[in-house]
């Protein structure tokens, strides 16, 4: 017979087991709690501020944004929705394809040059990652697509009402503290008498990224009715004239999501008009790609210079001089590359006015993640963009194809250009591609509100 202590002892866990086993009582428990609710609504916060970069919020030396304060809890509070069943994780193949990135740099952080930073930057990799998975798991109706889209939208739009701001405060009010947050260096770009913009984003070429992004979920907004014909049309020039402001090569992918939009938005009647705006998208952003391999300017760190047709003597762009550097990195350690978050390159190079600056970073999506993680990092990317590429491509949804122009444009074509990999935006777009092309045929809605350009 049991002593009335060893009773006492295993009272609780009496209790526990029979709460584990009585789903009812922990339904009645934990019902009450808005968890999953409340992740929902600091997810929305989080896409909100995911443009808002500057100024930086210094913690524990580290240089933060809003989401990347936000984002801890937004995990903790999805994964307790998950134990109470208030949000249901079903298995999906992408999984599959992030595992298998995040696999690639881990092996390539165990043969670093420098494993205690790789490890470190490590997190960083799974936290973006895991931004992916929060838009995913959470982005289960229609409504909440709608909600994404808006919250998007109205981020960046204080993103552009900061740029045009800022354009003002450059002719009439030069010294103000404003345009110490919101101003970017010229780099390579000839000094112009025209500020060149990065409004809250870390520069200006990321900053064009960011609304190139902005400009297909507008026209995801406006097919599915969310938005009026007249807001997406003024959302959409002041995206494209905010994105002129970075005077960034990047530009070119602005005008290519364009055209993919307007060719794939069937609510626009005119085919004709549809087959040449992707016709003139795709001629400016080859235009805007091959011009990054010559300097827009001569510089006295040019290693050498070359005749082309009509155009003359030219030199390299610091990309060229950068991508040439890279690809030595890739050589000397192809399979697991230099480690992550290890600078690929070291190029000095003269700025247009003058000064100089020591290019570390490779400017190169593909060629960034072969530098850090070698080959094995390289196939991980790309099979991940296959698959990507694929969801959209095969979709009969204008929304996910909208998305997938989103992807295309600011990953994919941007991607050659600016070493994006780690941008919080891109993965969020990503989370958000593959969640709606699970929604299915929740996620069409009558064409009877929609509207034109």
């Amino acid at each position: 017979m049991n002593s009335p202590s060893s009773r006492h002892r295993s009272m609780p866990f009496e209790i526990i087991g029979s709460l584990a086993m009585n789903n009812d009582i922990s339904k009645r428990l934990f019902d009450h709690l808005p968890i999953a609710n409340a992740a929902w609504w600091l997810t929305l916060i989080a896409i909100f501020s995911i443009g808002f970069m500057k100024p930086l919020i210094f913690v524990s030396n580290q240089r933060l944004s809003p989401v990347d304060l936000l984002f801890p809890l937004t995990a903790l509070l999805v994964l307790a929705s998950m134990i109470v069943g208030q949000i249901s994780v079903k298995f999906d193949r992408s999984y599959l394809y992030f595992g298998a990135y995040f696999g690639a740099m881990l092996i390539s952080s165990i043969f670093s040059l420098d494993p205690t930073l790789s490890f470190k930057k490590l997190l960083g990799e799974a936290y973006l990652i895991g931004l992916a998975v929060l838009v995913i798991v959470q982005t289960t109706t229609d409504s909440r697509f709608r909600q994404v889209s808006l919250a998007w939208l109205a981020g960046a739009g204080v993103t552009v009402f900061v740029a045009f701001i800022s354009v003002i405060l450059y002719y009439f009010a030069p010294g103000n503290w404003l345009l110490q947050y919101t101003l970017y260096s010229y780099g390579s770009v000839p000094v112009i008498n025209f500020p060149r913009i990065s409004s809250t984003m870390v520069s200006a070429s990321m900053f064009c990224n960011y609304l190139t992004v902005g400009i297909a979920i507008a026209f995801v907004a406006n097919t599915k009715g969310w938005i009026g014909k007249w807001v997406f049309r003024v959302a959409v020039i002041l995206m494209i004239l905010a994105a002129i402001s970075t005077i960034s090569i990047g530009i070119g992918g602005v005008f290519l999501v364009l055209g993919i939009c307007i060719y794939t938005t069937s609510s626009i009647p005119r085919a004709r008009f549809r087959r040449y705006s992707m016709f003139a998208a795709v001629i400016i952003a080859v235009v805007f790609y091959l011009s990054s391999f010559v300097a827009l300017k001569p510089h006295s760190t040019s290693p050498y210079s070359f005749d082309l047709p009509i155009i003359g003597n030219v030199q390299p762009s610091p990309r060229t001089l950068v991508w040439t550097a890279v690809l030595q990195t890739i050589a000397a350690d192809p399979i697991v590359g230099k480690g992550l978050d290890q600078p690929v390159c070291a190029v000095r190079f003269e700025n247009t006015d003058g000064s100089y600056s020591m290019l570390t970073d490779a400017h190169n999506i593909y060629l960034s993640v072969a530098g850090q993680n070698g080959f094995v990092g390289l196939a991980a990317l790309l099979a991940l963009i296959a698959f990507l590429w694929r969801i959209g491509y095969r979709s009969d949804d204008v929304a996910v194809r909208l998305l997938w122009a989103a992807f295309v444009s600011a990953f994919i074509y941007q991607g050659f250009i600016g070493a994006y990999e780690d941008a919080r935006h891109l993965w969020v777009l990503i989370g958000l591609l593959v969640a709606v092309s699970k929604l299915g045929s929740s996620t069409q809605e009558s064409l009877a509100h929609c509207s034109g350009v």
